[in-house]
């Protein structure tokens, strides 16, 4: 399968969370190692991005529900709303709403469709959060690096990553209340024999789930209910990161990626590193556009 894709103005250095705005036709995602919100159009192809100061903070974008111009970023260890017109390099305004973790300075929130910190220290000391209208509640302790998260279509069941667990796991899912449980590994990269370690995640029209491969130069797709791989995506980078489905059919695949944590020879070899993908040939349709938060 061949994948094309559409580099962005500014190659990013950690490319991550990327979230499809289908009321405006805007895909948002972050650059991690920048500490910036990128917004790209494919229908004119502009691509505008807003600092947000500080360093390694912004790891996840999530635009307010009926706000065209406010959106959920995380920053360090805050989650903010921040005011942006899609076009200043500015944000008009950064607010927030909800902190947690001062006991771990290194910590950070991480990726962009949950409510999680990660450890930047290599030990277990992060979490995996709820937020519900602002209140911050600890699901589970003992995590790492966060990562991907998906829900399938009926809402009984939500997957996710731990990325060093170099597992997908996947806990069943109270939609009225929010709360998890019944972890349980999905997907094992170990023993699948699998290179790489699973980063972001997406899920298709089908339930079945879209893993970026960090190290692995590819996306995987997996049947959770067969627990097996259905195919492998290939890209010409190693750093593959996170994915959305994006458009009016929600039929193009959006692929994040990272040039940080390659040498300079890898650098040199993987000009594409840190671009963000297009795949206009997957075959399969996404399960939904990113939902909005509602304040």
């Amino acid at each position: 399968m061949s994948t094309p894709y559409v580099q962005t103005v500014n190659t990013n250095i950690l490319g991550e969370g990327p979230h499809w705005r289908a009321s405006t036709g805007d895909l948002y995602y972050v650059d991690i190692g920048r500490n910036a919100v990128h917004r790209y159009n494919p229908a004119t192809g502009q691509n505008t991005k807003v600092n947000i100061g500080g360093a390694w903070g912004v790891s996840l974008v999530i635009p307010v529900e009926g706000e065209n111009n406010r959106f959920v970023i995380s920053n360090g260890h805050d989650l903010q709303f921040m005011v942006w017109d899609g076009i200043s390099p500015e944000p008009s305004s950064l607010t927030t709403f909800a902190s947690v973790e001062p006991e771990y300075p290194q910590a950070r929130w991480n990726d962009g469709k949950c409510d999680r910190t990660s450890s930047e220290t290599g030990q277990p000391t992060g979490a995996l959060y709820r937020i519900t209208q602002g209140e911050v509640s600890r699901m589970v302790v003992g995590i790492t690096i966060s990562n991907g998260i998906a829900w399938n279509s009926s809402n009984t069941l939500m997957y996710y990553i731990d990325t060093p667990t170099r597992r997908v796991d996947v806990f069943d899912y109270d939609i009225t209340t929010g709360n998890i449980s019944n972890r349980r590994p999905l997907y094992d990269f170990a023993a699948m024999g699998e290179n790489g370690d699973p980063d972001g995640m997406t899920i298709d029209a089908n339930g079945n789930l879209i893993v970026g491969c960090w190290g692995g130069s590819k996306m995987i797709h997996i049947n959770p209910v067969t627990g097996q791989k259905i195919r492998t995506v290939n890209f010409p980078t190693s750093n593959i990161t996170s994915g959305a489905f994006a458009g009016p059919n929600l039929s193009t695949l959006y692929v994040t990626s990272a040039n940080v944590g390659l040498s300079e020879i890898e650098l040199n070899s993987q000009p594409a590193a840190g671009s963000l993908f297009q795949v206009t040939n997957f075959g399969v349709t996404g399960q939904a556009a990113g939902n909005a938060y509602r304040p």
